[in-house]
């Protein structure tokens, strides 16, 4: 997947994510004037996807996923950079040395400029963007779930029991627990195992750039 392509789709999966779970809502406030096929129908249209990819925009500009998915973006990089100074480290450094060296970003320009400049290491870098759509997609899932949950559980509480509203809170409820209890974790550590291969074949083929890069963070 091209990079343009990932930040693409980031503003409209989301986006279509938050108009497909306020169907039902959109259609008991219609009441009788729409059908669901009519409410589904609205979101194919073309106007959809430009709707989608506005939502999608402003919800990526209040950075709640970049907040909420912070910490598992820590780990994977974290990770990184562990491995990075494991492999490329040739002298011995103090720990205060080696955790200055981590809390910098120097370490991920070094890793971004290995695999830049090799097209093997592009092509695995594809399918890390692959799964990185599916890491930052599964907790949009679960964030717009949990949002939309508590907001068909508050207009029950206005409006009544409507069957509607119900199963609806119910089944987004639970699609957005599954999504952020099992499928996020899941592409969490898929993430750091293609990290893990990336290295690896950094490590086979180009040690020394990697140890002269490293040791040259600490001079």
């Amino acid at each position: 997947m091209k990079l343009s392509n990932l930040k693409y789709l980031r503003k409209l999966v989301p986006g279509t994510i938050f108009i497909f779970f306020g169907v039902p809502c959109y259609q008991y406030m219609a009441g009788d004037l729409l059908n669901i096929d009519e409410s589904i129908g609205f979101v194919i249209k073309g106007y959809g996807v430009v709707l989608a990819i506005i939502i999608g925009s402003f919800l990526e500009c209040v950075k709640i996923r970049k907040l909420i998915n912070s910490k598992t973006h820590q780990k994977i990089n974290n990770n990184i950079k562990s491995k990075l100074i494991e492999n490329g480290l040739t002298e011995l450094k103090t720990e205060a040395e080696i955790d200055a060296v981590k809390s910098s970003k120097q370490l991920m320009h070094i890793f971004y400029h290995l695999i830049d400049n090799d097209e093997s290491l592009k092509e695995k870098s594809k399918l890390v963007r692959d799964n990185g759509l599916i890491w930052t997609s599964t907790i949009d899932i679960a964030i717009i779930g949990c949002f939309y949950s508590w907001l068909y559980f508050i207009l029950i509480i206005f409006f009544g029991a409507n069957g509607l509203l119900v199963s609806a809170g119910l089944m987004i409820g639970l699609i957005g627990l599954i999504s952020g209890a099992l499928l996020h974790p899941r592409a969490v550590s898929e993430h750091i195992a293609l990290g893990d291969e990336q290295i690896d074949f950094i490590v086979t083929n180009h040690k020394n750039t990697l140890q002269n890069k490293i040791t040259g963070l600490f001079n």
